[in-house]
């Protein structure tokens, strides 16, 4: 299966989740069955099992509940044949009235059998049952609602887009709409409501009339304002005070816009492309961990279900076959019974059994040597052969524990992968907006210089446009590695040493090396190096006397500098109020800085805007003090709100 749509809803903790699926689920099966073609002839079923629908449509309906703790989960699993494919609706849903928090959960999951990923994400649209589910009760992502209409923001509401925009706890997008004007507001609404029909329960849709454009753009910083006639689709975690992370969330322009309108309706073309990005995100984002757990209980549940009932129909059929058989020797219970010459057996005499709506009686040990013949294969049974037949019975059925552990563990590999490489996928696209922006700033600083060689050239001063080569010792390293043996005491000392010095644990630090084997991360972090070396000979020369990030803006200043877009001064007051983060952060100086031996280093530089594993160095500035600057960490980035 490959799955092409996901939507996960959280519902408020006085509804019930089960309930809601229930009755939602048996009103969207009626409607099926009044459609055109329509293949149900049964649109309710009773209790768990497999039920079957029609000729091509069959409903698995699986539950897990716990009476100790009251919770209940279930899955709905539709799975319908046309001519277009096998097609797998999947409705789970969870109502843990003791959970802290997230008590009432809906997912819904729509399969294409038989397709590859990107196919089901394009083909697949998301089924009817959930604008339903929307338009039944509040759901929620984090703080954000998600409805299945757009949400119209006109003057004096704009706090709630705002609100949506910056809601750090959720994982559904945001998309806003900007109106072109007041006469095009109702127009607006209503192509936007097409535009983001292939979204729906993915994301929060915010249609911003005409009026409303300034006051809200006024709350947004520049690289996040919305363009009259623009639609913008906000990623989770967006970072309002970082210029940078304007790249992240895209644009959808009036040009393509009305390419694809047709009257007020937006072809199907775009809604797939507009919605791809956001779906592909939320099939392969790990999960939560309740989320996690309630779909591992049920599908364990279902593979358990099925599987017995397959068993059940292999062994009725095995049974009718054999009593059926010719071979098998039945005897009537007033026919006189042949002498076999054997020791009675403690089994009864005669037993009865149904074949094909006849009473039938055979001989206790007729039947026990028919299972000796079928079972170990010998021509003639002897009553020593029912412990060899107790025996069989045994190991076999130790080899379907065995078997049924082993597949427990390839599922549990299978998911472990599954999150991994959702893992990867986050980090590559993390990674590619960390080059997106790379890429600005060099095209921006390119720029910058051409424009400085032309103004010195004018003025008759192109020689000042020379730059000396890098000197020897300042060559970067080509390992994390090395460059912590530079600024650590011992025998590579290098002359950065006297300014900086690293006092943190070199085993994290080579992490670095270990991931990024070509050395990827050591030239940022080497020029991070001699921007504090530089920086420490300005304030020991009485050249400057400001900070670090001070430094890195004041031009008038000779020194190395880096952008002070990679330079943190301190840490967001959520970390440092945060017991255990603000621990992570207390880093070891020498104790003639400070008597403990630890201090809080909470200013940091950072080489990476978006890649969560990019180093990060983590310093404290006691040039006033001992002259130097201690390097207390290098490694990937500590724990925040976003790692």
């Amino acid at each position: 299966m490959a799955v092409g749509y996901r939507a996960i809803l959280r519902l408020n903790d006085q509804d019930d989740a089960v309930s809601t699926v229930e009755d939602q689920l048996r009103l969207w099966l009626r409607d099926k069955s009044r459609g055109r073609g329509a293949d149900l002839e049964v649109v309710d079923w009773q209790g768990p099992g497999t039920h079957r629908l029609g000729r091509r449509s069959e409903l698995h309906v699986i539950h897990d509940d716990h009476a100790q703790d009251s919770s209940r989960r279930r899955l709905y699993r539709l799975i319908e044949t046309n001519p277009h494919g096998r097609w797998i609706v999947s409705l789970y849903a969870a109502s843990l009235p003791t959970a802290r928090s997230d008590r009432q959960t809906i997912v819904i999951e729509t399969d294409l059998a038989d397709a590859d990923h990107d196919t089901s994400l394009r083909k697949v649209a998301p089924p009817k049952v959930v604008r339903n589910l929307l338009s039944a009760v509040d759901v929620h992502d984090g703080l954000t609602p998600l409805t299945g209409q757009p949400i119209v923001i006109r003057p004096g509401d704009v706090e709630r887009v705002f609100a949506a925009i910056a809601d750090a706890d959720r994982t559904a997008s945001v998309i806003v709409a900007g109106s072109i004007d007041r006469a095009h507001d109702e127009a607006w609404k209503g192509a936007i409501a097409s535009l983001t029909a292939q979204s729906i329960g993915i994301a929060a849709t915010f249609v911003v009339y005409a009026d409303a454009m300034v006051e809200l753009n006024d709350l947004l910083p520049d690289g996040h304002q919305i363009e009259r006639g623009r639609v913008r689709t906000f990623l989770p975690n967006v970072q309002l005070n970082d210029p940078s992370d304007s790249v992240r969330h895209k644009w959808l322009g009036p040009a393509t816009f009305a390419r694809s309108l047709r009257g007020q309706k937006v072809g199907r073309p775009l809604q797939i492309r507009h919605a791809e990005a956001t779906r592909r995100r939320i099939v392969e984002m790990e999960l939560p961990s309740d989320v996690r757990r309630m779909i591992d209980l049920l599908r364990r549940a279902e593979v358990g279900m099925v599987r017995n009932e397959r068993v059940a129909t292999i062994v009725a059929a095995s049974l009718r076959k054999e009593a059926l058989s010719p071979t098998t020797r039945v005897e009537h219970a007033d026919e006189p019974q042949p002498q076999s010459g054997l020791p009675p057996l403690d089994v009864p005499q005669e037993t009865t059994t149904q074949v094909a709506g006849t009473s039938l009686a055979v001989s206790g040990w007729q039947r026990a040597a028919n299972a000796v013949r079928r079972w170990l294969g010998l021509e003639s049974p002897a009553p020593n052969h029912i412990d060899e037949l107790d025996t069989f019975i045994e190991s076999k059925v130790a080899e379907v524990r065995v078997a049924e552990e082993q597949l427990q563990e390839a599922a549990e590999v299978e998911e472990d992968l599954k999150v991994e490489a959702a893992r990867l996928r986050r980090r590559l696209d993390d990674l590619e907006l960390d080059l997106i922006q790379a890429e600005i700033e060099g095209a921006d600083s390119h720029r910058e210089i051409q424009v400085l060689r032309q103004r010195l050239a004018r003025t008759g001063h192109a020689e000042s446009a020379y730059v000396e080569p890098e000197e020897e010792v300042w060559k970067a390293p080509g390992s994390i590695e090395e460059l912590v043996a530079r600024i650590t005491p011992g025998e590579k000392q290098h002359v950065a040493l006297e300014r900086v010095e690293f006092t943190g644990n070199p085993d994290i630090a080579l992490e670095i090396d270990r991931r990024y084997v070509s050395g990827l991360y050591s030239t940022s972090v080497w020029e991070f190096v001699r921007v504090l070396y530089d920086y420490a000979e300005a304030r020991a020369t009485g050249e400057f006397s400001g900070s670090v990030h001070m430094y890195l803006g004041d031009d008038r200043v000779e020194g190395t500098k880096c952008s002070p877009k990679k330079h943190a001064g301190t840490e967001s007051e959520t970390v440092l109020n945060n017991t255990k983060w603000r621990s992570e952060r207390l880093l070891p100086v020498p104790q003639e800085v400070d008597p403990s031996g630890k201090i809080l280093m909470a200013a940091h530089f950072k080489p990476a805007h978006r890649d969560t594993f990019a180093p990060r160095v983590h310093y404290y500035d006691d040039v006033s003090g001992t002259g130097k600057i201690y390097v207390g960490y290098i490694g990937k980035h500590l724990t925040n709100t976003k790692s």
